[in-house]
Formats: C-alpha cells, sequence, structure tokens
C-alpha cells in the first residue's frame, strides 16, 4: 500500500487533524463503512514512518493495515510507532466492502486506545462494536503464545519508559529484572 493508493469508493471526506481521534471519533459518530487512508505528515514531507489503512464497519474500525507490511495489530502497533501525534491527513472513502481480509482484524477499541489514547472513545467504540468481533480467542491465544514478540513489546516498553523518565529528569535505579 502506498499513500494515494486509490481501492474505490466515494470520498466522504478529506482534511487534517491533529488527533487522530478526531478522525476516529467522526467516523463512529457518522457511522461510515469503508476504509480511510491516515498519512502522518512525515510520510508525505519524508517518506518516513508509514501511512494506514483502516476498514471500518459502521464506524468501528475492524481491520488495519500498515504501509511497511504489517497488518491487524501489528500494525496498529507500527502505526502509533510512526508518531501519529502529530498532523494526519485523513481521507475516508465511503465503501460497501471495505478492502482488508480477515487476516488484518483489530480489537475495535484498539485504534482509540493505541493511537488515539482516549478511553472514552474506546469504550464509545466498544459499545459499538458487533457481539462478535472477527478478532476472537484463536488471535489472542495465539499472540500469547509467541514469546519473541511479547519479548519484543516488553523490551520497545521498557525503552520508551527510560527515554521518558530522562526526559523528565529520573535518574535510573537499576534493572527491573533484578527486583
Amino acid at each position: 500500500m502506498a499513500v494515494g493508493v486509490d481501492l474505490g469508493g466515494d470520498l466522504a471526506y478529506s482534511r487534517v487533524v491533529a488527533d487522530p481521534g478526531a478522525a476516529l471519533s467522526q467516523a463512529l459518530d457518522d457511522a461510515l463503512t469503508g476504509y480511510a487512508e491516515l498519512v502522518p505528515a512525515d510520510a508525505l514531507l519524508l517518506g518516513e514512518g508509514g501511512d494506514g489503512l483502516v476498514a471500518f464497519e459502521g464506524g468501528v474500525p475492524v481491520r488495519a493495515r500498515h504501509s511497511a507490511g504489517s497488518v491487524g495489530a501489528d500494525a496498529v502497533a507500527a502505526l502509533a510507532r510512526a508518531g501519529l501525534d502529530g498532523p494526519l491527513h485523513v481521507r475516508f472513502y465511503e465503501h460497501a466492502d471495505p478492502p482488508l481480509d480477515a487476516a488484518s482484524a483489530v480489537q475495535p477499541d484498539a485504534l482509540a486506545e493505541r493511537l488515539a489514547g482516549d478511553p472514552a472513545l474506546a469504550e464509545r467504540t466498544r459499545e459499538r462494536a458487533p457481539d462478535s468481533p472477527e478478532v476472537g480467542q484463536d488471535a489472542v491465544a495465539a499472540f500469547l503464545d509467541d514469546a519473541d514478540r511479547i519479548a519484543e513489546i516488553r523490551a520497545q516498553a521498557r525503552e520508551e519508559a527510560e527515554a521518558r523518565a530522562a526526559e523528565l529528569g529520573f535518574d535510573p535505579v537499576g534493572d527491573a529484572d533484578d527486583a
């Protein structure tokens, strides 16, 4: 997937937002079915970070793909790492059969939690989500069985926490594994 790929559908809106939560909230409020292209400013200007494609059904995000090729929960994580905390160009296309296959399924609240960091929006999304989301216990079990992926997430979280602590001027206490 590349920025500006044409997957069909009618353009519902195209705008630049400062917060991905604004676009997610609008899709939910308008109960849009289709897909959104999420393009961070750095992807437009520098070709870095990558963009994303998110399929919606009734305003609820159901599938995601990152331009680097990851899908599903990995795509959401890649989008979160891509720095969607700045200006973001969002193009939403109404489409009766949003693109992306079942392998790219996400939990309905994943984007509100990871990208927008908005618990209220995540709760609203969960309330609107279908009773049987595409991502079921099999996907959760497969993730929990992937020790390498869990170790990678823990390492990334540790790096982010250490960087944030350094920004705030906290001194390192020691290795958390020593506790």
